[in-house]
């Protein structure tokens, strides 16, 4: 990885091939690289042509619209970490939750099924009366929000139950399309999505089968998990959430147009899905989940693995966050033995925690300690979310070296961890990651409830990080590498993007007609042809930036 002051070091270079010295200048001024007669370099001087970009992307810190504009043209890469409730804009739940004539409590502002009560009115009326959806848009987002840090955090997670019943099997397709559309405007490739698919069905009757006093043994585990799938909720379980996906999918590319003349941005972004269990419950409830996860990935090329979300300072996430673990290595090495199942990629909250959301005592700020360290190591998580306590565990330097060694993706939410952790600047350990090289993307965790999109996490990575254009680029590649995508990678070495594959060696990256090894590479995969697309877009920007004057 490049040195933040390397740009530094190539403008030198390229004032002193052009025959110029550094203008004597107040150092907040930035000048346009004609001003200072800096040629703009060719795209077969990679290198330069990258550190060129860096110094635009310096000279536009200071200009708001400018550096917008700069980075919404930017490509993006993935979004490895998105809740889909959380990312849908907040005034399409409300719109939607008029048309379909729910009601909206004054008391507790949750959306209900109507008839509506003493205490609720119609959502309809939203449309003529603007304080009541202005209440609502608060209610259901941190939109003008200016209450305390833990105030904030609670908001956040409360506003999720608020507008549940909004959300139903027959707004799927609106969802999705409201959230590929707002990434394909903002030049993204690719989204992992986070959804139950109904596992709380599944979670619900774990208790038939275990109980509490049960020895959280391997044994026990997997005769649990026989009788589980046994379950004659199971099975029908599965097929509808499957078809359901498969429904929402097809009809969201219909409403975004796809394959028509007018087609919405968000067709180009490919859409796969992550299914989530809820900590919030006890470890049977969890681990039935997981184990609904591990046959709806085996049913469905479009899940590629499961996730743990919700609250990680939630009274039974602590109590049972190790057990959990445990039981995520069980099953792992469970599908890992059987070759005819498919992989079940394995992604984790760990780390969002400040002491302030901890019990005050020994035991409870203890959890500061371990948790990111326990999802990779017991979890096999290849990708952390959030991990912003990274600091506080025990050792973090050789965790640090361990995620970088088993080439661990840290997934950063730079507006989330600052609205709900207070975590911004130098409090935030995204420099930390990016030094100790381990990799790192941007990702928008609950853009709808946040009123965020990727774009502002690129500004936010610039003016408040301190990040430059080589750290973002890098993010972006690590963002499809570290996709769950299946197939080979693009590149020679993981998380190492300055050697192609031995197929690819000799074409330029991202071109129109690779070469016949090339091309076979790609067809075989996903992976591979998303990061091929991706190089292609990067190569096209940086051409056209440095080609501004």
């Amino acid at each position: 990885m490049m040195k933040r002051a390397s740009w530094l070091y190539w403008l030198g270079i390229g004032l002193a091939v052009s025959g110029c010295a550094l203008p004597a200048a107040d150092k907040n001024e930035t000048r346009p690289a004609q001003q200072v007669g800096i040629a703009a370099p060719s795209a077969r001087d990679a290198h330069f042509r990258e550190m060129f970009i860096d110094w635009k992307l310096h000279s536009l810190r200071n200009d708001s619209k400018k550096l917008h504009g700069f980075l919404l043209a930017m490509p993006k890469g993935a979004d490895l970490h998105s809740h889909l409730s959380g990312a849908v804009t907040t005034e399409r739940l409300i719109e939607w939750g008029a048309e379909d004539g729910l009601c909206i409590n004054r008391t507790t502002w949750t959306a209900e099924p109507p008839p509506c009560k003493d205490d609720s009115v119609s959502l309809a009326k939203t449309k003529s009366d603007p304080a009541l959806y202005q209440n609502v848009l608060a209610a259901w987002s941190m939109a003008n929000f200016n209450g305390p840090l833990l105030a904030a955090h609670q908001h956040f997670f409360d506003a999720f139950g608020k507008f549940g019943a909004v959300i139903s099997e027959q707004r799927g397709d609106d969802a999705l399309a409201d959230v590929l559309s707002l990434a394909g405007r903002n030049q993204q490739l690719y989204i992992e999505l986070m959804q139950g698919f109904d596992s709380s069905t599944i979670g619900k009757i774990a208790a038939q089968y275990i109980k509490p006093g049960d020895a959280w043994t391997e044994k026990m585990l997997l005769e649990k998990r026989k009788q589980i799938i046994a379950d004659p909720l199971f099975q029908p379980t599965l097929n509808k959430a499957v078809a359901n996906m498969d429904s929402a999918v097809q009809g969201a590319r219909k409403l975004l147009g796809c394959g028509t003349a007018d087609s919405d941005p968000g067709c180009n972004v490919e859409v796969r899905f992550l299914m989530s269990a809820n900590r919030t419950k006890d470890r049977a409830y969890v681990f039935a989940q997981w184990v609904y996860g591990y046959e709806l990935t085996q049913q469905s090329p479009q899940v590629l693995g499961v996730e743990l979300v919700s609250p990680e300072e939630d009274a039974n996430s602590l109590k049972y966050y190790d057990d959990e673990m445990f039981a995520l290595d069980v099953l792992h090495r469970f599908n890992q033995t059987d070759k005819t199942r498919r992989p079940v990629r394995i992604a984790l909250h760990a780390g969002e925690l400040i002491p302030e959301v901890l019990p005050p005592t020994p035991e409870g700020q203890q959890h500061l300690k371990f948790h990111i360290r326990h999802a990779v190591v017991q979890g096999h998580a290849e990708r952390i979310g959030h991990g912003c306590d990274v600091l506080n565990e025990d050792s973090p330097t050789d965790l640090l070296k361990t995620m970088r060694d088993k080439d661990v993706l840290a997934e950063i939410c730079l507006t989330s961890n600052a609205t709900l952790l207070g975590k911004t600047g130098y409090s935030h350990p995204v420099n930390v990651y990016l030094a100790q090289d381990v990799p790192a993307s941007l990702s928008t965790d609950d853009e709808g409830i946040l009123r965020i999109n990727i774009t502002d996490e690129f500004i936010r990575a610039v003016t408040l990080q301190q990040l430059g254009y080589p750290e973002l680029k890098q993010m972006v590649r690590a963002s499809v590498e570290h996709s769950f995508l299946p197939g080979a990678s693009l590149w020679k070495q993981a998380s190492r993007y300055d050697q192609v594959t031995a197929a690819c060696a000799q074409d330029d990256l991202g071109a129109e007609h690779p070469s016949v090894s090339c091309a076979k590479l790609l067809t075989g995969s996903e992976r591979a042809a998303m990061q091929w697309k991706l190089e292609g877009q990067l190569a096209a920007f940086e051409d056209k930036v440095a080609r501004q004057q």
